[in-house]
């Protein structure tokens, strides 16, 4: 006779009770907070038999990579949540301490910022072990509903409206319209698409296939300008800087020969106006305006508050994005995110001042230079902002100590 484990019957309105509590609790703050940067989160739940109590352990996952299939990332939270040693599962109750309390669930949450919903995996135990996992979606707002398991990269994009990993979307992307009769393309985020002339060894069927492309662009254009189109094997042809091992060459091997020779012609069709307003999102986080400070044959970029005042050329930071493989989202911060906490830094710095040396006059003339008067009028300290503001931690009182020190100390006078 089959027996199976009855702890998820069992504990099933302790599921149910956990997941809600994981979404209003833990998932829904983080969101509110952190938006486009949230972290990747996680909850395990146990019942202990001596207290009756059920207890939980938060944990994070900032690690996780973004370029997972849905099965990795499943089999590396299973692996976490199936031994204690692998410190997510409690070895003891938090209450009473008493030993091996009875595992009934585990949540991780990782927010797919280009869709704006969370992905929950729910992993269910029954014999002290995890026996399914279970999806969910849930919105900022804590909503949360039940979906059937993705079963490709492709269902995955489809049911989510964002992918997991752009990379394996690319992968899949090709392998569904190899052998297609016309040049096929996927949005994978407003202001993002990717194409793909497919297979043929023929030039004359190949241009013939680019013959709708103008039209093709235009449609787009009725939406958004659509002001960059690049051929992944632009990289080699025009030089832009990516690392062989961030290239296509590596994420999408089994097709690089196919991309050197031209017998496939994998593209990207984006928009930079887009690109710039998903980096505005995330410098509003830290306080900061940005603007477009260029025509659309440039991509430099203006950030600014009430002090600071940067200009920076994002250019060769958006066509690495695109050829990296990485959605506007996942491309900021894996690229951009420790330039914009460096500026987030140095806009703290005058007011910071300010209020440690209330008779000093704290000046940053052209938002880019920290110019620092005396009681008497005389600058004392002249410092790039940024660069001084990132040799400090200003996390840490110590850190603002040692800033405030600095410039009592008349380092970098003029």
């Amino acid at each position: 006779m089959l027996h199976f484990p009855d702890e998820p019957l069992r504990f099933r309105a302790l599921r149910l009770e956990a997941h809600e509590r994981f979404c209003l609790r833990y998932r829904r703050p983080v969101l509110r907070r952190f938006g486009l940067e949230s972290e990747d989160l996680g909850v395990f739940v146990v019942w202990c038999d001596d207290c009756q109590r059920t207890a939980a352990r938060l944990i994070g996952f900032p690690e996780l990579d973004f370029d997972l299939t849905l099965d990795a990332l499943e089999e590396e939270v299973r692996t976490r949540a199936d031994a204690p040693q692998n410190g997510w599962r409690p070895e003891a109750c938090p209450h009473c301490a008493a030993p091996d309390p009875t595992p009934i669930a585990a949540y991780y949450g990782r927010y797919l910022p280009e869709a704006e919903v969370d992905l929950h995996l729910e992993l269910i135990f029954g014999g002290g072990r995890v026996v399914r996992i279970e999806h969910h979606q849930m919105t900022p707002d804590g909503d949360s509903v039940a979906l059937d398991r993705p079963d490709d990269a492709w269902d995955f994009h489809d049911l989510f409206g964002a992918p997991l990993s752009l990379r394996v979307l690319w992968r899949a992307f090709i392998d569904r319209h190899l052998y297609a009769d016309r040049l096929e393309m996927v949005c994978v985020q407003p202001g993002y698409y990717l194409g793909l002339r497919p297979f043929t060894d023929d030039p004359e069927t190949a241009g013939a296939l680019f013959e709708d492309f103008g039209e093709i662009i235009e449609a787009l254009r009725t939406e958004r300008p659509y002001d960059a189109i690049t051929f992944l094997r632009d990289r080699e042809e025009e030089g832009i800087p990516v690392p062989v091992d961030e290239s296509y060459h590596t994420w999408l091997a089994a097709y690089a020969h196919d991309v050197g020779e031209a017998t496939i012609e994998p593209f990207v069709v984006a928009d930079s106006a887009t690109f710039i307003a998903t980096l505005a999102r995330h410098a509003a986080l830290y306080g900061i305006t940005v603007d477009r400070a260029s025509d659309d044959q440039t991509l430099f970029v203006r950030f600014h508050t009430a002090d600071l005042d940067v200009q920076l050329n994002l250019g060769p930071v958006f066509f690495r994005v695109l050829h990296e493989g990485w959605t506007f989202h996942q491309g900021l911060r894996r690229h951009f995110e420790r330039e914009l906490r460096a500026l987030a830094a140095a806009a703290q710095v005058p007011a910071l001042l300010r209020a440690a040396l209330p008779d000093h006059r704290v000046e940053v003339p052209g938002g880019a230079t920290l110019v620092v008067h005396d009681p008497q009028g005389r600058a004392v300290f002249a410092d790039d902002l940024v660069a001084f503001a990132t040799r400090h931690d200003l996390r840490t009182d110590e850190g603002i100590g040692a800033l405030v020190a600095e410039v009592r100390g008349g380092a970098g006078a003029s």
